[in-house]
């Protein structure tokens, strides 16, 4: 495996990460919330299906990976405030930690994306997606 191919499964496995790392107390306090990271990630996953299959361009897979990631940093920041307090009044610490670390995987996924070409991106290198497709 070359050297730029486990980079690019580094990255997409860094990217699953930071859409599913929540503290479990915090589906109990927003249920509503377990239904977010199942869809991301199922979104994540038809983007690079689609980008490796040829139906999307790898610049329109990248947008459509970047997406999710954005998605998930909004939905991290406009949950972060109202749920850093338990009803009891305690400090939700373990939320705090994921979602600074999964903001943090995403806003790092996002800048890494947009300094890769976009074929680079793929997980199938061109030339074995052109001649799987014949």
């Amino acid at each position: 495996m070359s050297n730029q191919r486990s980079q690019l499964i580094i990255l997409l496995v860094i990217q699953a990460i930071a859409i599913i790392i929540y503290p479990f107390s915090f589906f109990r306090q927003a249920p509503q919330a377990a239904v977010l990271s199942p869809i991301l990630l199922i979104l994540f996953a038809l983007a690079l299906v689609a980008m490796n299959t040829g139906r999307l361009s790898p610049v329109a897979g990248r947008s459509s990976l970047g997406f999710v990631q954005g998605i998930n940093l909004v939905v991290r920041l406009m949950t972060f405030f109202p749920n850093l307090k338990s009803p009891a009044g305690d400090w939700n610490w373990m939320l705090l930690v994921l979602h600074i670390v999964s903001m943090a995987l995403s806003w790092y996924t996002l800048t890494r994306m947009e300094t890769l070409p976009p074929n680079d991106l793929l997980l199938i290198a061109k030339t074995e997606a052109i001649t799987a497709s014949e």
